[in-house]
Parts: C-alpha cells; sequence; structure tokens
C-alpha cells in the first residue's frame, strides 16, 4: 500500500503519528509525507523567515529517512493557513502524487488554527482526486483511500475509536522527533513541558485507554463512497 500522512508543520507527524507510519514501514508499505505551511515563524532565534524555513524543512528531510518516508513540501506561510483554491490545488496535488490507500491527517475540529484548516481541506477535496477537470496539476487517481484524523495536541477534546500499538515503535518515533531540534527551544516559549515529553505523555495515555504500552489514537472519516476500512491499519 501507499499511505500518505499530512501535516500542518515539520514535526507534527512525528508527533502524532510517526509509529504508525513506522509499522506500516515495517510491514513493507510505502510511506509519504506532505505538510501544508513551512513552519516559518517555529522560531525567535533565527533572523528570517526564510532561515527557520530552510532549517526545518532540513529537520524533516533528516525525521523522515527513520521513518523511510518520501517528503513533499507545500511551502504555505505558518500561523496563516488560508481555504483557498491555492491551497486547495496544492493539497490536491499532493495526494495524486502519493496515489495513497491511507491518508493520516489532522482533524477539522484541532483547535490549532493550521492543523484544523489542513484536516479540513484534506476532507473536503477526497472527491476530486478522482476528476479530471478538477484545477490540478498531477492527474487523476482511482483509489478511494481512507482518511483517518489523528489526535491533536494533548489529545484536546479527541476520543479516538480506534487505537494503534506502537510500542515497539516508539524508540524509533523518539528518535526521528529528536531531528527537529529548532522546535524544543521554541515549544519551551509557551509550554509546560518538552516537545519529547508531550510526545511521550500523549501516547503513554493513549496506550493507557488501549490496553499497550504506549499508542497512537485515530478517529475516521465517513463520506458515501470514502468509507474507512479499518483493516488497513496496521
Amino acid at each position: 500500500m501507499n499511505v500518505l500522512a499530512i501535516g500542518a508543520h515539520p514535526d507534527d507527524i512525528e508527533v502524532y503519528c510517526a509509529g504508525t507510519l513506522l509499522k506500516y514501514k515495517q510491514q513493507g508499505h510505502n510511506i509519504f509525507i506532505a505538510l501544508t505551511t513551512s513552519g516559518n515563524i517555529g522560531s525567535n532565534e533565527y533572523e528570517s523567515r526564510e532561515a527557520i524555513a530552510a532549517q526545518r524543512e532540513q529537520e524533516q528531510l533528516e525525521a523522515a529517512k527513520i521513518l523511510g518516508a518520501e517528503v513533499r513540501f507545500l511551502r504555505f506561510d505558518d500561523q496563516g493557513l488560508q481555504d483557498t483554491p491555492e491551497t486547495r490545488r496544492a493539497v490536491i496535488n499532493a495526494i495524486r502524487w502519493a496515489d495513497p490507500d491511507v491518508i493520516l491527517t489532522h482533524s477539522p475540529e484541532d483547535p490549532s488554527t493550521d492543523h484544523g484548516v489542513t484536516g479540513k481541506i484534506v476532507s473536503e477535496v477526497i472527491l476530486s482526486i478522482p476528476g479530471k477537470l478538477i484545477p490540478a496539476d498531477e492527474p487523476p487517481i482511482a483509489k478511494n483511500p481512507s482518511l483517518f484524523y489523528f489526535t491533536p495536541a494533548a489529545g484536546i477534546g479527541f476520543l479516538p475509536e480506534v487505537y494503534v500499538d506502537t510500542s515497539d515503535v516508539f524508540p524509533l518515533k523518539k528518535e526521528a522527533l529528536t531531528k527537529h531540534t529548532s522546535q524544543f527551544n521554541w515549544m519551551d516559549v509557551y509550554q509546560s513541558h518538552n516537545l519529547l515529553s508531550i510526545m511521550e505523555i500523549s501516547d503513554k495515555f493513549r496506550g493507557l485507554q488501549a490496553g499497550y504500552e504506549y499508542a497512537e489514537g485515530f478517529r475516521a472519516f465517513r463520506i458515501h463512497g470514502y468509507m474507512p476500512n479499518f483493516k488497513l491499519l496496521p
């Protein structure tokens, strides 16, 4: 299978669903990552948006090596993602590029603006991926991917309906997240826990809910023609 994870920022995939991607990779599937924004305000230590964007892309590529994933950067501005024809076109292109059987992304109800807009757009363009008259640069695809939403930051307001046991791959997930070095000081500016602690606490809590040491939780998107196949989760 092809599995596509669509995040809003570099590090989102490693925080929220990298364990599941690693499980897929263990099973021999192809992993793709698309990021809607460049994360270009995610630091107070760089002199320009361009500098931090370049740093964060490099960090993402290093993390992707651990996940065995290909990466596509859409490069919209951080903390300013808008639902526009241009954004929708870029997301459609990314989905068609990966030709996925499974898509993992943010919930449209995620209170983080870029997260929620990303999830909303992915959900609303899924019916457009087979259409040849849809404005896009990548050719239409015939697959009907199953779409799953991953847990938002700290799991706020989100009750999973399915869990993936990530206990055996958690050390690799942790290693992948450590590649996002620019984000550790940045998160300390406004959060009480560092990035690794946030991820580990969340995954241990989902594991507690599901009866595992570590787990990632998901909810499924449902619309006629694109109903979720839970058997496709690892």
